[in-house]
């Protein structure tokens, strides 16, 4: 088997969204999203690509740095290392920590790579759905109408359903020719 940097992270970035709309462990979705986004923002940092994370880092207090502050810290070091202290415990964690892991690797994969598999163009979707604010003011309003048709009232949902309606719409996806066949869909593996 042959492997590129950007077939790894791909491959850890799809597996992490089929688990998270299949409402599986967070810890492994945390752990699979957060490796496939170090590697996607260093692959963006070398082609000079406008990432997210590059905005995002604008954003955040001089004194932070994302993936230490934020990424690594606290949780996915947690999950990692047992050498320090390995008695701790980690608490603040929940189910929606990994949501903005896993939007800042796809955004920055899509902008990477220019295609990528439905996997991140429904979870990219389905989060801009459920935080509407994140979408900027250049974003086109074609955009959010598109989001809103296939999200309708997402954030007024309970939870279970919200997820539930995220994997609706990647089944479908998956099986709508006309978005597997489209130039900025590549295959998932």
């Amino acid at each position: 088997m042959v492997l590129t940097k950007v077939d790894v992270a791909r491959q850890q970035l799809v597996t992490a969204i089929r688990l998270f709309f299949a409402k599986e462990d967070a810890v492994s979705i945390y752990s699979l999203a957060s490796n496939a986004w170090e590697v996607i923002d260093e692959l963006c940092r070398l082609a000079a690509v406008q990432s997210e994370s590059q905005k995002t880092r604008s954003h955040i207090d001089r004194s932070k740095d994302l993936k230490r502050d934020y990424i690594n810290s606290p949780y996915r070091n947690f999950f990692k290392h047992a050498n320090k202290d390995p008695d701790a415990v980690l608490t603040g964690f929940t189910e929606r920590t990994p949501e903005a892991v896993l939007f800042l690797a796809c955004e920055d994969y899509i902008r990477l790579n220019r295609a990528s598999p439905v996997e991140v163009q429904v979870f990219q979707f389905w989060f801009i759905a459920m935080y509407p604010e994140k979408l900027s003011e250049a974003s086109s309003e074609d955009l959010a109408e598109k989001i809103a048709l296939a999200f309708p009232n997402i954030r007024a949902l309970p939870r279970i359903e919200q997820i539930d309606l995220g994997k609706v719409i990647l089944e479908r996806a998956r099986n709508d020719q006309l978005i597997t066949s489209h130039p900025n869909t590549e295959p998932a593996a």
